[in-house]
């Protein structure tokens, strides 16, 4: 197996079942729109970003209920 690439961490803000984060790089704002629960509620995720298409591993930690 090849070793994983580790990206530059930024946090994204949870809205619903989108996802919004600003690119480092360009400092566009993109969304993730999430189709399943399972998909929502991960703690990462790796994206590229819309504008610029750099690879970023956005954090978003559970919201407090």
């Amino acid at each position: 197996m090849p070793a994983q690439k580790s990206y530059p961490e930024i946090r994204g803000t949870r809205t619903g079942y989108v996802i919004r984060f600003t690119c480092p790089s360009c400092a566009a704002e993109s969304t993730i729109v999430n189709k399943m629960p399972q998909d929502h509620f991960r703690n990462a995720r790796v994206v590229s970003c819309r504008h610029c298409g750099t690879r970023l591993n956005v954090l978003t930690p559970y919201t407090d209920r």
